[in-house]
């Protein structure tokens, strides 16, 4: 604005600064309370989603969406509680940055004193609500600059359904975690079982094979086949051979407890008659009550059959015969009596001995329990009567004891009786014929006692110890007979009963496996290029051996003579 001459010069009048005009404050307006439809809408499909997150972080980024797109906020978050910190940190936010967001120890601004006080803590702009899973308050749910009003129903119902997908996600990831981890623990297991599965067959075979040398030299021994003995020679020789029963019942009872308790015994079932069972055992342990001086009696009775393992059943009427004639007094008497009743047949065996006490009575079923503490563990005891119990139970039957101290035990198994008729007819058996044996073993000393022992009763004997020279020898003969070991040191003998049963000038020879797996049993089921047509389980029991192979080959000389 031009200033007013006086004079020469004109007076500069400043202006003046026009006057800021400042707004009037606008009252802030409340926030519209969230609509009853939309509120409900939010927490069914909060409820809808509670089960389909990945995992806890998934389910918070999930949960929180619904909240922020009902509440309208500015932001909202989780502070998740850390114990070894004592801190309440931000774990998810849904919104745009904002400088309250940060750490929060218990007990400090609204979000602190929530998780302490664990109830709902309202401030300007500032909603904070507690998140109770099963272990108690675990952390926060804090909602900034929200345009929609929420009761405290209805946060508290938020906050429990987000806390809700939270735990869910939380466990279903632990139970994924840890079926991973049982999963490799299992296949661990299964690993580790079948790597004991391995070693007990390797151990069996390999403990058999020497004393399959020293019961046939023993045998030989006894029959005065390598010359006369005096008394003192014999009874060294019956004591050595006893002793060698012992130590085989004992490989077997191992080999057989780990089978039956990892469930992998397999069952070769038939009918059979109990009391044949029973006569067969008194009889093959007649050396050892002659040595005990106790008397094995079997009542008269008549033949009760069963349907089940025939070997398996055998063992466990062993057992428990064995185990009367370790417990009675010299001149005693063990009975064995077969009896049924009501469709089931029965079995006991009573002895003369000191009896056990009712407490000894309750563990007497138990791996290596002593009935008599202070006493001598007689031999052979400490897993014969506990293969009793799961050889009978895994028939479907039941084994009891009774006993009165001064007066005995008595030990009593229940099988189902077999109802079918049971005959026995003789089997057709061809006239043996001419030829010689054909003896697969890669055990030395094996091979050569049995050569030995078949020799001298005047068959002619191939021996080799491996397949490969089997293939090669039976390329070129024909034996009447073919005794192979199935676990040769460089291959399994099997490819030599495949090799025989696929060559067709072969295929009918008759081939008994030896071996000492605890698995030979099962063999007989094989058909085909598995066909076998018996087997000969280790140490050898020569007599049977000598009468099997006199009804299959025909002696092709006279045996040496007897030095």
């Amino acid at each position: 604005m031009p200033s007013k001459r006086k004079g020469p010069l004109a007076e500069v009048v400043p202006l003046r600064p026009l006057a800021k005009k400042t707004p009037a404050k606008r009252a802030a307006k409340p926030a519209p309370p969230v609509d009853p439809d939309a509120a409900a809408r939010a927490l069914l499909e909060m409820g809808r989603h509670l089960t389909d997150n990945a995992g806890p972080t998934e389910a918070l980024r999930s949960q929180l969406h619904i909240v922020h797109a009902l509440l309208k906020p500015k932001v909202c978050y989780v502070a998740r509680y850390f114990p070894a910190r004592d801190q309440l940190h931000v774990e998810h936010v849904r919104g745009r940055n904002d400088d309250r967001i940060i750490a929060a120890s218990p007990g400090d601004g609204a979000v602190g004193r929530a998780f302490t006080q664990k109830t709902l803590v309202r401030e300007p702009g500032t909603v904070a609500v507690p998140l109770e899973g099963a272990q108690g308050i675990t952390g926060v749910l804090v909602v900034l600059g929200a345009r929609r009003k929420a009761s405290d129903t209805l946060m508290l119902s938020l906050a429990a359904q987000l806390s809700a997908a939270y735990e869910v996600a939380r466990l279903r990831d632990d139970s994924a975690r840890r079926n991973k981890d049982l999963q490799t623990a299992i296949a661990g297991l299964k690993s580790l079982e079948q790597n004991r599965e391995e070693l007990l067959g390797n151990v069996s075979h390999d403990l058999k094979n020497p004393l399959t040398t020293i019961k046939a030299y023993l045998a030989m021994l006894g029959r005065e086949k390598l010359g006369a003995l005096a008394d003192s020679q014999r009874r060294a020789v019956q004591t050595c051979d006893r002793n060698a029963d012992r130590l085989l019942r004992m490989v077997n009872d191992l080999v057989l407890m780990s089978r039956l308790s990892s469930g992998k015994m397999q069952l070769n079932q038939r009918p059979f008659g109990i009391k044949a069972v029973a006569e067969e055992v008194v009889r093959a342990l007649g050396a050892l009550a002659e040595h005990c001086k106790v008397r094995v009696v079997i009542p008269p009775c008549p033949e009760v059959f069963v349907r089940g393992d025939r070997e398996r059943i055998a063992e466990a009427i062993h057992n428990l015969v064995e185990n009367g004639i370790h417990h009675s007094e010299a001149e005693n008497t063990v009975e064995v009596r077969v009896s049924s009743a009501d469709g089931v047949a029965m079995l006991s065996v009573k002895d003369s001995g000191p009896g056990m006490s009712m407490d000894a009575l309750e563990h007497v079923f138990d791996s290596y329990y002593r009935a008599q503490p202070g006493m001598p563990r007689p031999p052979g005891a400490g897993l014969g009567l506990p293969l009793v119990a799961k050889i009978i139970a895994l028939h479907g039957g039941r084994v009891e004891a009774s006993s009165i101290l001064g007066e005995g035990s008595t030990f009593q198994f229940v099988l189902p009786m077999f109802a079918g008729a049971v005959s026995t007819p003789e089997l057709s058996q061809a006239a043996p014929k001419a030829g010689g044996i054909l003896l697969v073993e890669d055990d030395a000393d094996c091979r050569e006692v049995l050569q030995q022992v078949l020799e001298q009763e005047g068959y002619r004997v191939m021996a080799t110890s491996g397949a490969s020279e089997a293939r090669t020898l039976l390329s070129h003969i024909r034996p009447a007979m073919v005794l192979l070991d199935l676990r040769l040191s460089e291959e399994d003998g099997r490819s030599v009963l495949r090799f025989i049963r696929g060559t067709e000038s072969l295929a009918d020879v008759v081939v008994y496996i030896i071996s000492g797996a605890s698995e030979v049993a099962s063999l007989t089921s094989g058909e085909g290029l598995d066909r076998i047509d018996g087997f000969f389980e280790k140490p050898l029991q020569l007599p049977k051996l000598l009468d099997i192979v006199a009804a299959v080959v025909r002696p092709s000389m006279r045996g040496p003579a007897v030095p």
